[in-house]
């Protein structure tokens, strides 16, 4: 009877770690332990991926840049923080997932994740043209602006509807050295400087 009930927690603790690990397309997220404020996430494969913590108030109380150049595992100490509500995102090239953080009794409880794809806009310069392409925006306007060395406007405007944008910017007279691009899409922003000497 004894072996028949070890057997029978072992299922079941196999079950509640299965239970608490979930597959998020670029890297997957695991709960290390129920009873102890770390949070351990794997990374599947190489890639940089950008670990923020933000406060209740949307302050960030934690951030990290991570250069995984294989497949492994992170673990973040949770200790240091107080009982509270937080908010853990994970950044890679294309990706945003979000998780909601409620450290209570000495545990971190940790809600199913939100992800989200992100805008990839693609700078290319040829022969004093600079070729503005975007295939993944959301349905809604995309605002396109951009400044000079100085931040001062150069060119700004909106284009409704499609998610695929395909824009030529005509830049042989212009005598600055560098552009910044900006571009939003829904709740995104992506910002990018082109060197033009």
């Amino acid at each position: 009877m004894k072996k028949f009930l070890k057997i029978r927690l072992v299922a079941a603790l196999l079950l509640l770690s299965a239970g608490s690990y979930a597959s998020e397309g670029d890297f997957s997220f695991k709960l290390k332990k129920v009873n102890e404020k770390s949070i351990t996430f794997f990374v599947d494969k190489a890639q940089v991926i950008n670990v923020s913590i933000y406060g209740a108030g949307d302050e960030i109380l934690f951030d990290q840049k991570i250069n995984a150049v294989k497949a492994s595992n992170k673990t973040f100490d949770l200790n240091a923080f107080p009982e509270g509500n937080y908010t853990m995102k994970l950044v890679t090239e294309s990706t945003l997932a979000e998780y909601k953080i409620q450290i209570k009794s000495g545990k971190a409880i940790v809600s199913e994740s939100t992800i989200e794809e992100l805008i990839q806009p693609v700078l290319t310069s040829n022969e004093g043209v600079i070729t503005l392409s975007l295939d993944n925006a959301d349905k809604g306007p995309v605002e396109v602006s951009i400044l000079g060395e100085y931040s001062d406007p150069l060119y700004a405007e909106v284009f409704e509807g499609d998610s695929k944008l395909v824009k030529k910017f005509n830049i042989a007279r212009i005598d600055l050295d560098e552009l910044t691009f900006i571009i939003k899409s829904g709740k995104q922003e992506f910002t990018k400087i082109v060197q033009l000497r």
